[in-house]
Order: structure tokens, then C-alpha cells, then sequence
């Protein structure tokens, strides 16, 4: 019986954790303005006013990214999990293809700008 309740008790607990690590209902979700795509690459821009999010997408290339106006972002991956990050304006960064699916979300209470270039 012990195993039977403690079994209730991580089923909740896994239920109570994942709910939390949604984006609220009501997140507006916004897709990039695609600024150039070639044979060769893909710029996007990614503009989320505060509470808004990102659609769920897929880094299959490999991609640089840069922060043009900072905010703090909430990045949501597949698996329910969660994690948040000060992105400060002029952050540059490279990130190789690893098939990582996730959405992000504009948490902070300032607008937030970034451009991503898709290396195909």
C-alpha cells in the first residue's frame, strides 16, 4: 500500500512540475520576419514584446544569433523543462545544429530583439 501511495504521490508531483513549466495560455505567440533566406543562409528577426513567445521550432543548422535589445528569456524544451536567462543586448553567441525543438518566451517587462543567421 506504502508503494501505491508513493507511486500517487510522483505522479502528481511529475503532472504538478510539467504544468508549471508551460508557457501561460494565453502567450501571444509571434513568428520571425525572415530578413534574408538563400542557398546559403537565413536571417530571421525575432522581435516578443513582454509575455510574448516564440513559435516551437527545430535548430537543424548550425546558427549564430545577436542580441539587439536584451530582456529576460524563458527557453522551453521539449520535455517540459525550462530555463530562464538574461540575455544582455550585444550578446553574440554560436550554436551548432543539434536538433534541439524548443520555443522561448519574453519574461522580462522590456521588449526583446534578436537575430539569428542560419548557416546552411
Amino acid at each position: 500500500m506504502k508503494l501505491f501511495f508513493a507511486g500517487v504521490l510522483a505522479g502528481w508531483l511529475v503532472w504538478g512540475l510539467s504544468v508549471l513549466a508551460q508557457p501561460p495560455a494565453g502567450a501571444k505567440v509571434v513568428e520571425p520576419q525572415i530578413l534574408a533566406d538563400n542557398p546559403k543562409i537565413k536571417i530571421s528577426r525575432w522581435r516578443l514584446g513582454p509575455g510574448e513567445q516564440s513559435p516551437v521550432h527545430t535548430h537543424s543548422l548550425d546558427h549564430i544569433y545577436v542580441v539587439v535589445h536584451g530582456s529576460r528569456i524563458r527557453d522551453f524544451v521539449k520535455d517540459g523543462a525550462y530555463h530562464d536567462d538574461d540575455q544582455e543586448t550585444g550578446r553574440a553567441a554560436y550554436s551548432p545544429a543539434v536538433g534541439k525543438t524548443h520555443h522561448f518566451q519574453n519574461i522580462g517587462s522590456t521588449p526583446y530583439e534578436m537575430v539569428s543567421i542560419e548557416l546552411k
